[in-house]
């Protein structure tokens, strides 16, 4: 697996990270970051996990599926 896919992971992990943060942050106004519930947490960290997931994963897809994934 090349370093192209784990710096794709992390940049789609951050991106994900800071949106739903910023999308709990605005949910109520005046919320600051210790106002964040434990649901909100979760779900911001199951994005997260799920974004980078989701871009490692495709490495590992059929090639009859995933044909534009460059073989290594």
């Amino acid at each position: 697996m090349s370093v192209q896919y784990f710096v794709k992971a992390v940049y789609a992990g951050i991106i994900a990270f800071l949106g739903g943060l910023l999308a709990a942050l605005q949910a109520v106004e005046g919320t600051g970051i210790g106002d964040i519930t434990t649901a909100a947490w979760i779900t911001i960290v199951l994005a997260t996990v799920l974004a980078i997931g989701g871009v490692l994963g495709l490495q590992a897809a059929p090639a009859s599926i995933a044909v534009s994934v460059p073989k290594e």
